[in-house]
């Protein structure tokens, strides 16, 4: 289950990471039709996520395992507030899904998209690091090119077209 679990957050990263890149390489703001930035926060950046991550980083802490066990095996997040010690930028992402779960991705992307990639970055997932690159791309403060060395092929970027 948690192989499954971290394939998921690892290609939902990915998939965002892409999306960015894909409007920094144009330099536009216009989302496509399809993008994840249109769904739902709670649909792209799901609880077990957050479950998950909270389990990597924190696992020594026996109320933030506890929570976070059960959050990956019945689909939620744990509780925000023990979080708060164990990562704030975990805290933030938690407390963003709550409140702002409802609205589309593309409204809440500076609550959420930065507190994720630092926290799957402190989980030891590399492709945190690779969405806050394109990220930063995307809003113009970051580099292109530095971007694109993390892709293969263009063939990734070029799907959008």
């Amino acid at each position: 289950m948690l192989v499954a679990l971290e394939e998921r957050l690892r290609a939902t990263l990915w998939r965002l990471a892409q999306e960015f890149a894909y409007l920094a390489l144009l330099g536009t703001s216009y989302i496509p039709p399809c993008s994840l930035l249109r769904r739902r926060v709670a649909r792209v950046v799901e609880p077990e996520f957050v479950s998950f991550m909270a389990a990597r980083i924190g696992g020594d802490v026996p109320d933030v395992y506890l929570n976070s066990a059960l959050g990956m095996r019945l689909g939620g997040v744990p509780r925000c507030e023990i979080l708060h010690d164990v990562s704030p930028e975990l805290y933030q992402l938690c407390n963003a899904i709550r409140t702002r779960g409802y609205v589309p991705l593309y409204e809440a992307v500076h609550e959420v998209v930065v507190p994720l990639a630092l926290s799957a970055s402190v989980a030891g997932l590399e492709e945190g690091d690779i969405l806050l690159a394109s990220y930063r791309a995307a809003a113009g403060k970051g580099d292109l090119y530095a971007v694109l060395r993390y892709f293969d092929r263009w063939v990734a970027i070029g799907k959008f077209f």
